[in-house]
C-alpha cells in the first residue's frame, strides 16, 4: 500500500525480508546480535500471530512495525504494537506517522476500536502527536523465571 508520504508499506514475510529488516530492528532492540536468532524469534513469535511489515521509500526500508490482533480481559480485542522504529537518518520526514495511520487503517480493518503500545521515554511524544493518550491502570513490573 502506498502512503501518502510516498511510503509503500508491504508484509515482510520472506526469510530474505526478514534479513533485511534485522539492521533497523537492532536500532530499537540494540540485544539482538544474531540475524539468525532474530529470524528464530520472528519465526516462534509468527506462531503468535505476529507481523512484521516495513515501508519502503523506493528500495529502501526506512520504517518497520511488528505487531499482532490480541484480545485480553484487560485490554479486549485489541491490536499491540510490539516494535516500531525508524531508521533514525530518517526520522522527521512523517515515515514513522504512516505507519501508526497505516497500523490504525489495519486495526478498523479488522473491526478492532484500539491500537495500544508500549513505549520508550524518548518516544512519549512521538506517540501523543500520533493522537495516542498515555493509559495505564497499574505499573508494570518484570522479575526473573529463576
Amino acid at each position: 500500500m502506498m502512503t501518502t508520504s510516498g511510503l509503500f508499506i508491504r508484509d515482510l514475510a520472506s526469510d530474505g525480508d526478514v534479513a533485511l529488516a534485522f539492521d533497523l530492528l537492532r536500532q530499537l532492540r540494540p540485544h539482538l546480535t544474531s540475524q539468525e536468532a532474530f529470524a528464530a524469534l520472528v519465526a516462534d513469535q509468527r506462531a503468535g500471530g505476529y507481523r512484521l511489515v516495513g515501508g519502503f521509500v523506493g528500495e529502501k526500508l526506512v520504517v518497520v512495525a511488528g505487531y499482532r490482533v490480541s484480545s485480553t480481559l484487560f485490554r479486549g480485542p485489541h491490536l499491540f504494537v510490539d516494535d516500531l522504529v525508524t531508521e533514525q537518518a530518517e526520522q522527521g520526514k512523517g515515515y514513522g506517522q504512516a505507519m501508526i495511520d497505516w497500523l490504525r487503517a489495519t486495526a478498523r480493518e479488522a473491526g478492532l476500536t484500539k491500537v495500544w503500545l508500549d513505549s520508550r521515554d524518548t518516544a512519549v511524544g512521538f506517540y501523543e502527536r500520533c493522537g495516542f493518550t498515555f493509559s495505564t491502570s497499574k505499573p508494570c513490573f518484570i522479575a526473573s523465571a529463576d
